[in-house]
């Protein structure tokens, strides 16, 4: 068992590393039924409804838009705002809103961090799973101000996002840019970087008896870890995010693959782009070191190769490390 410490950056709140924590001041459980309980949940229902089920709504006013002028109107400026800059990255007012500390009480959001990264070296943190859909990781967005505040956590997402009106600017304030190597390199110059490595690929994964992530082949990420010769990466492993949606069908998921974008029906709570109401627990491992290795080596494939390897043993030790804490004892992890 690790140690129980607590660790304080300057001028930001304690953390606590090497037990479970839940944010916000939870409990684990479900809470007393309260008026700002119900609140809170209220809000957290319709906000993340709206976010999540963003593009029906799109398609609906596009559909509207033909019948109604003033709905025409309103879908026309929700589009333009695709011309705005999707700045700034990382906004920390934003971060701080009240409305996504509904989101976290919502999944009962709690963590544990096996060690605290040094605000001084760069990280990769590579998180799985992305599930149908990853509410799990943009919630754990909003709270890396909290968790490092002296160092920022930026992260890369799906191009495709930033060609949607409102969802550009979202995740762009959550500190997020598309996923190209060039960005991903720039914003390891100025710090840490997030990346859900599944992608859309692991939309269509969800199982009924197991966990399963795509992972193998996936070397972009250490590629540029070893490039830019950071300090480490990360595992990082989200409990639950894999049920809060489930997504299809299946069929459709070449498709997607092909055009780079999810094209299928996500269902949640009631039958709904509403996540269910489950736990979910994030669990932040210890950095594996990333090899000084120039790019000119003859052997810097196979320095890509054993440190992904490296990557995909150390998410699946993770997993193992803390299933049963969530409750899961005997449900295994398929790293594909």
């Amino acid at each position: 068992n690790m140690a129980k410490k607590m660790v304080q950056a300057s001028g930001s709140p304690k953390l606590v590393v090497g037990t479970r924590v839940y944010a916000d001041g939870q409990q684990e459980g479900k809470p007393a039924f309260s008026l700002n309980g119900l609140l809170s949940e209220s809000v957290a229902v319709t906000t993340m409804g709206i976010y999540c089920g963003w593009m029906n709504i799109l398609i609906l006013l596009f559909i509207a838009s033909f019948f109604y002028r003033s709905v025409l109107v309103v879908f026309v400026c929700i589009c333009s705002t695709v011309l705005l800059p999707a700045k700034p990255v990382l906004w920390p007012a934003w971060n701080r809103m009240w409305v996504f500390r509904t989101w976290r009480q919502y999944f009962n959001y709690s963590y544990f961090f096996e060690e605290l990264l040094d605000p001084k070296k760069r990280y990769i943190l590579y998180e799985a799973p992305h599930g149908a859909y990853p509410i799990g990781p943009i919630t754990a967005g909003t709270l890396c101000q909290t968790f490092f505040p002296d160092a920022p956590i930026y992260s890369v997402a799906a191009t495709s996002v930033f060609h949607i009106p409102f969802w550009r600017h979202f995740v762009a304030w959550i500190g997020s840019m598309p996923a190209t190597k060039a960005n991903f390199k720039n914003l390891l110059r100025k710090g840490s970087v997030a990346v859900v490595i599944g992608g859309i690929a692991e939309m269509f994964m969800s199982h009924p008896s197991k966990e399963r992530i795509k992972m193998q082949g996936r070397k972009g990420f250490v590629r540029i870890a070893l490039e830019e010769q950071i300090d480490g990466i990360v595992p990082v492993y989200y409990f639950g995010q894999s049920q809060v949606f489930s997504f299809g069908p299946t069929w459709l998921a070449g498709i997607s693959r092909k055009m780079r974008v999810s094209v299928g029906v996500l269902l949640g709570r009631w039958g709904l782009p509403v996540p269910r109401k489950i736990p979910i627990y994030l669990v932040h491992g210890k950095p594996i070191p990333v090899p000084k290795v120039d790019k000119s080596d003859p052997k810097f494939n196979d320095h890509v190769d054993q440190l992904l390897a490296a990557s995909i043993q150390g998410m699946q030790d993770l997993y193992l490390r803390h299933r049963a804490e969530y409750g899961w004892p005997d449900r295994p992890l398929s790293i594909e």
